[in-house]
């Protein structure tokens, strides 16, 4: 069952594209700067020379943070076995690559502000999308389970931004969407007709804006594309097939839809032949992201 239509697109109004979002370059003067904090841990962590000691104090300046990243360093999405009780603790096992996948969960977490449908189920996409991602990194060996966990996470942070840039125009969007039932590559057409940018175009220059390494930015350009070529011509081409093979996994299982998508088809896909795995590896994979999205979903939901 869908939900009800309240708007209708901006063409059928007979408007041009969104005014907010028809200079990209103005939207991303007014993107969301992530918070002091993090940029001050995000830019530690880049620095070799950074002690545990350093980075426990920075997340611990902020009270707010250093709460949220407790609570999610305690998930099943970070794999810990043990209790983490205090930011130094959580430091010191999560290690410096999962501590900046958990910061980025954070700082992505709380853009979401008075969450309705579209922006839970945008956030469950992302999370659905991650958690295969790692799991797909921990199979094929191909990246770091970190790092994959969270390109996962922003590869559709484009939506996001597009949603907080005008949100009745993508509400708009959103609904046909949910209601119809398009595939993945079908809210690009959308998107590039609404507001004359789809979220990948978005959100490629938003994280580069955000200073966060460039492989990110690649797999949110790139992970809906559709030739092997394309991709192949990007660097980390092998992330991105993962991250885009993660997507469909998702969509496949309903996370971000209303309902399972049985007509995309997870098993023989341009993704999976440039990262070498077959039906049974797919299988397992679709099984354990599934499982940990459902564990791990209460302590990260908006």
């Amino acid at each position: 069952m869908g939900i009800p239509r309240a708007f209708a697109s901006r063409r059928e109004k007979g408007l041009t594209v969104s005014p907010q979002i028809k200079d990209l370059n103005r939207m991303l003067r007014d993107v969301p700067a992530m918070p002091a904090v993090a940029q001050r841990v995000m830019h530690l962590l880049g620095d070799p020379r950074t002690t545990n000691s350093v980075l426990g104090d920075a997340l611990a300046s902020d009270q707010a943070m250093a709460a949220r990243v407790l609570q999610m360093a305690n998930s099943p999405f970070f794999g810990t076995r043990q209790k983490i009780s205090s930011i130094s603790n959580a430091v010191f096992v999560l290690g410096h690559s999962a501590l900046r996948s958990l910061i980025i969960t954070v700082c992505t977490k709380g853009l979401y502000k008075n969450p309705g449908l579209m922006e839970r189920k945008n956030w469950e996409h992302s999370l659905g999308s991650a958690t295969a991602a790692r799991h797909l990194a921990e199979k094929t060996g191909l990246m770091d389970q970190d790092e994959a966990f969270t390109g996962g996470l922003l590869h559709d942070i484009g939506r996001t931004m597009l949603m907080i840039a005008d949100r009745e125009a993508y509400q708009a969007l959103f609904e046909r969407d949910y209601n119809q039932d398009f595939a993945p590559d079908g809210l690009i057409a959308l998107e590039k007709e609404e507001f004359g940018y789809d979220h990948c175009e978005v959100g490629a220059p938003v994280i580069l804006k955000w200073r966060l390494p460039g492989i990110y930015a690649r797999i949110a350009r790139r992970h809906h594309a559709t030739s092997s070529d394309v991709i192949e011509r990007e660097e980390d081409p092998k992330a991105i097939a993962l991250v885009a093979q993660a997507n469909l996994i998702a969509h496949r299982v309903g996370l971000g839809r209303h309902e399972p998508d049985e007509q995309i088809d997870v098993m023989a896909n341009i993704y999976n032949e440039m990262l070498g795995i077959g039906r049974e590896m797919t299988l397992e994979i679709v099984k354990l992201a599934l499982r940990d999205y459902k564990d791990a979903r209460e302590q990260f939901s908006l």
